[in-house]
């Protein structure tokens, strides 16, 4: 009788840790989704980059040996940044210096403490009760998106291809399909919908994401349609399709490499040109955190925007810094060196790995190699991959990444009760 009351207790005691894992994992996507709509997250983002840190440190012992050497390489980046701070000299705030280190790493930490921190039971009880959420977003952002489309109702920033730029109840369009990839990837992963409903959310869905305009949006939607069918058949991506879809991207993107990276006047151009140059001044560890391309470089002004001459350019002066914060991949060139930037390169090549498995369902790839591929090619058109609605898009990733599943069954109803 002694034992069995035990082993009751013991039973009750993993349950309840069970729930409470995944009611903070759902708490704080939801929190991080909250701040990109009231604008008011202050340093969340950054003190969940800490806390990724420290909690990864702690679970040292139980981390897989590629996540560690993943771990490693992203150190050794870290360091070389720190080591090009003292070399440069540009910039001697320690404080600055270490926000733009947690900045700069946070996304990767915070994808790979939510791989570990929830197991894959876990991760599938918050996508079961992320579902009514997700549909309630998916036709609400159909029909305002329509409604958009004729009459301005708030929802929407210029026009692109003959549409209207919608953004939902977000005041930017990367917010909106930020938290679309978590949507989506609900629609996709959850184990509770029935194929033919399941289908139908999938079309509105694309539509909804269609209207954004932005080439993020268009390059997922690509990207998760052609592999969708593409799966069916193959197992392997095959190099023709890598050939047709990089045709692809170009199509569907001109609009944004000619306006941002072939034009020579604009931000996004000047900053792959000065990446280059800032790499090859201070090579081959570059100028260091907080010097070039961050956050943290264009609230203190880095030097370098003085030496080359950005203080009287409209949205690139010390009053005026909307666009010095516009990118990511010239930025991590410019602060880390060709050095550093190949080993960043590398350590997201690795995370990439770690979400591609075989096993899993042809729509749920899809959907994996859509997200991740757009993140990449949005990343040099923005600073996506060290903002909060970046953090989201990758801790979303993450989730989605259960070991086995099988969507096709509507077994394991998990719940979680609020």
């Amino acid at each position: 009788m002694k034992e069995s009351l035990q082993q009751n207790i013991l039973s009750n005691n993993r349950k309840n840790k069970y729930y409470i894992r995944a009611i903070i994992a759902a708490v704080i996507l939801l929190v991080l989704i909250a701040f990109e709509l009231f604008r008011s997250g202050g340093y969340f983002d950054e003190i969940l980059g800490v806390v990724s840190i420290l909690y990864l440190v702690f679970l040292n012992s139980k981390i897989e040996r590629r996540d560690a050497t993943t771990i490693m390489l992203l150190l050794l980046a870290v360091v070389i940044g720190v080591v090009s701070n003292l070399i440069s000299g540009l910039v001697h705030s320690v404080k600055s210096i270490g926000i733009d280190l947690i900045i700069e790493t946070k996304i990767i930490l915070t994808f790979l403490m939510m791989k570990y921190f929830v197991n894959d039971n876990e991760k599938t009880a918050i996508i079961n009760a992320f579902v009514p959420l997700a549909k309630l977003f998916t036709v609400a952002s159909f029909i305002c998106g329509i409604i958009s489309q004729f009459t301005n109702i708030g929802m929407t920033t210029g026009e692109r291809y003959g549409l209207k730029s919608f953004k939902f109840i977000f005041d930017f369009n990367h917010q909106y399909f930020a938290v679309y990839v978590l949507v989506f990837g609900v629609l996709v992963c959850n184990t509770i919908m029935k194929e033919n409903i399941r289908s139908r959310y999938f079309v509105i869905a694309i539509i909804a994401i269609l209207f954004s305009t932005k080439a993020p949006a268009l390059i997922f939607t690509t990207v998760f349609v052609g592999l969708y069918f593409y799966f069916k058949n193959h197992k392997r991506i095959e190099p023709w399709v890598i050939v047709i879809g990089a045709i692809a991207f170009v199509f569907v993107g001109w609009f944004q490499i000619n306006e941002y990276l072939i034009n020579d006047e604009t931000p996004r151009r000047m900053f792959f040109e000065y990446g280059f140059k800032t790499a090859n001044t201070y090579f081959p560890l570059g100028s260091g955190f907080s010097t070039f391309g961050s956050g943290e470089a264009a609230k203190n002004y880095s030097p370098l925007y003085y030496l080359y001459g950005w203080q009287n350019r409209f949205g690139m002066s010390p009053t005026d810094t909307a666009f010095l914060n516009d990118t990511y991949w010239p930025s991590l060139l410019g602060q880390f060196g060709y050095i550093g930037c190949l080993l960043y390169i590398v350590v997201y090549f690795r995370l990439f790995k770690s979400i591609d498995n075989k096993d899993f369902s042809n729509t749920r790839r899809a959907f994996l190699y859509g997200a991740y591929l757009q993140y990449m090619v949005h990343a040099f058109g923005s600073a996506i991959l060290s903002s909060s609605a970046g953090m989201i898009g990758f801790m979303a990733l993450s989730l989605f990444t259960v070991s086995n599943p099988d969507e096709n069954k509507n077994s394991g109803r998990l719940k979680i009760h609020f």
